[in-house]
């Protein structure tokens, strides 16, 4: 005879899981029930029921893990919001600074290292764009496997109704069966009761001298009749016993062909739980923004090398608040960015300034050169008026020498008066 191994409820869901299911004292902290078939054969009895629960129990697993995915995303969200938040603050701050100690290269390099944070959350947010596609395929699909409950609330799944038709169908002969083994049982109960009391009867007046012969046969007849009922009940137990074994093989081959199609349900379940977690993976892995964040960071290197010059800085302000040196006047000034405005009005009004200083500076210069010329030719003409005439002349060369040298020469005049300054 062929053994075949029974379906266990407990095979299916893990030893583990079924041992701590049924620990003593064991307490459920969570909005799940505790697993009412552990341990019990999936033919007994409606234990068939174990696959539909199964079916139906997907929806709160799957909505366990749309939570779950959500919130995530939303935390990533979050992120990306106080980064721009974060951004923004200090991009406010630092424009606030006082332009005497924050200004022109330098302010745009620390203005552009600061707009970094607002740069990788848009990577983020656009990540989290990528996660709200994957949940919401997932969602979508859970929403076509599961339907409204018709006079409950809650969901079920679609193939439900199926399932379980089936399975009360199939087990409907066997329950007959063992419907009617149970009532036979129930009978044979009560003829043994009845045989129990015919022999003590029939024991009671055999002790009985009084009782007669009439008595004594008509007890024995009960006693008879009840023994017979019971053996008739035992055979009709004995052969119900072999309809409810055929019963049952057929109901175990009917039950397993179903349970097969449950399987390829709880298989499709499962395979997408599993294509969405490699999707949510996939997106979840930020390594695949790694070029673009390396690229935000070295173009953002190159700018802050490139572009923030502190010898500029200082030639700008010190344009910027009227300090003329020699340093200042081979250098140009490059403008950029958010200062590039308020730089140029600056020393745009600086150098008006400056250009009106030193129109007035050349016209004081000039209008002192011509009056020491005059001063010079006055001297000479008093001086040619005592001399003699040979003298006179070679005076009057050396004078003629030392006023075109006086007035050919600018340059000492000018860097004297701008010492002078």
């Amino acid at each position: 005879m062929r053994v075949t191994t029974p379906i266990t409820v407990g095979a299916c869901i893990g030893i583990r899981e079924t041992l701590a299911a049924n620990r003593p004292g064991a307490s459920n902290h969570d909005h799940y029930p505790l697993n009412q078939y552990a341990g019990k054969n999936f033919f007994d009895g409606e234990n068939y029921r174990v696959a539909i629960d199964r079916l139906d129990g997907g929806y709160h697993a799957a909505m366990d893990l749309i939570e779950w995915m959500q919130d995530y995303c939303d935390q990533e969200r979050e992120q990306a919001r106080n980064l721009c938040l974060f951004t923004d603050k200090w991009i406010t701050r630092l424009k606030q600074q006082s332009s005497l100690v924050s200004y022109h290269t330098t302010k745009r390099a620390q203005l552009d290292v600061v707009r970094i944070p607002k740069q990788l959350a848009e990577l983020k947010e656009s990540n989290c764009d990528e996660i709200q596609k994957v949940i919401d395929k997932y969602r979508n699909r859970v929403n076509d496997i599961y339907i409204n409950e018709r006079f409950r609330p809650g969901r079920k799944h679609r193939r439900t109704s199926e399932f379980k038709k089936l399975f009360k169908t199939a087990h409907a002969s066997l329950s007959e069966v063992a419907n009617q083994l149970e009532t036979l049982r129930s009978l044979h109960k009560k003829a043994r009761e009845a045989l129990r009391t015919a022999e003590s009867a029939c024991e009671i007046l055999h002790l009985d001298p009084t009782a007669t012969d009439k008595q004594l046969t008509r007890a024995d007849d009960v006693k008879e009749r009840k023994r017979e009922s019971l053996n008739d009940i035992d055979e009709k137990i004995s052969e119900m016993k072999v309809k409810y074994k055929s019963a049952q093989k057929i109901y175990r081959k009917r039950a397993t062909e179903i349970f097969r199609q449950c399987e390829s349900v709880e298989e499709e379940r499962l395979d997408h739980i599993r294509e969405t977690l490699l999707d949510f993976l996939e997106t979840m892995d930020t390594s695949k923004y790694s070029n673009k964040v390396e690229q935000i960071f070295t173009d953002i290197k190159d700018k802050v090398t490139k572009q923030q010059n502190s010898f500029d800085d200082r030639v700008f302000w010190a344009k910027s608040y009227g300090i003329e040196n020699k340093l200042t006047k081979s250098l140009t000034l490059a403008s950029n960015g958010d200062d590039a405005e308020n730089d140029s009005i600056i020393i745009e009004s600086r150098a008006n300034k400056k250009k009106i200083d030193h129109e007035t500076e050349k016209n004081d210069r000039r209008q002192s050169v011509v009056e020491r010329v005059a001063d010079d030719e006055e001297a000479s003409a008093a001086i040619n008026s005592t001399i003699p005439a040979k003298t006179k002349v070679k005076r009057t060369k050396s004078i003629t020498n030392t006023d075109k040298k006086t007035t050919t020469e600018p340059s000492t005049i000018n860097n004297t008066v701008l010492n002078q300054v």
